[in-house]
């Protein structure tokens, strides 16, 4: 499968905004061509370090949602029975994160993401959204990210409490106790080719927009 990267934008301090201006930064992905719709709203138990397509629960639903075989109301959770080297002691990045989420809603207008959240339990439990692909219309996403993949993942959190994300990891090595910063609302985007080491002009922009400057950009190598 190769080699992931798992990019993250978060304020410097980790808070929770308030419901409706984190609707605006998920709804600002589609207005400012950041990503494509349909957009799908989760809520659960979700973990900030699992967010390459092909790791956390987000990954699934996203698919399923886009082969029709999960709808709102449909769950997922992290699957334990066919891993061999399970191991509750080590946490994700590097260990595998438990995880568990339903889907609240779907659409394609963004202008339906903040009524749709007003009926979530925000603040309560965790909440993400998670859209189908990037906009690759937009030139500043193609160039970014070099050419149209449609396994690139973007996602919007706001978790229920803060949890803590490296800097600068990479989970084909050991932990190496490096410097972590704590992430409430963020935005993070898995991709496998593109520029690293900096984000994507297009999504900093939509992040600032809401968010505000002085952003932390942090990854994971997977």
């Amino acid at each position: 499968m190769g080699i992931w990267t798992d990019q993250f934008l978060a304020p410097y301090e980790a808070q929770l905004p308030e419901a409706a201006d984190f609707a605006e930064l998920a709804a600002s992905m589609i207005r400012y061509q950041v990503a494509c719709a349909p957009w799908t709203l989760v809520a659960g138990n979700l973990s900030a370090n699992a967010e390459l397509p092909y790791v956390g629960i987000l990954g699934d639903i996203r698919w399923s949602i886009r082969d029709g075989s999960l709808t709102v109301g449909g769950e997922r959770a992290t699957d334990t029975t066919e891993r061999t080297e399970w191991d509750e002691k080590q946490l994700p990045p590097w260990g595998q994160a438990l995880e568990g989420a339903r889907v609240l809603a779907t659409g394609t207008d963004p202008a339906d993401i903040a009524p749709a959240l007003s009926a979530a339990p925000y603040g309560r439990e965790d909440i993400a959204v998670v859209f189908d692909q990037l906009e690759f219309g937009n030139p500043e996403v193609l160039n970014h990210f070099w050419s149209e993949d449609s396994r690139i993942q973007l996602t919007c959190f706001a978790l229920a409490r803060p949890q803590y994300r490296p800097l600068s990891a990479n989970t084909l090595a050991d932990p190496d106790n490096g410097p972590v910063h704590p992430v409430q609302a963020f935005v993070s985007v898995g991709y496998k080719l593109g520029d690293g080491g900096y984000p994507c002009p297009a999504i900093a922009d939509a992040v600032v927009r809401v968010l505000g400057p002085g952003l932390v950009v942090g990854q994971t190598i997977g």
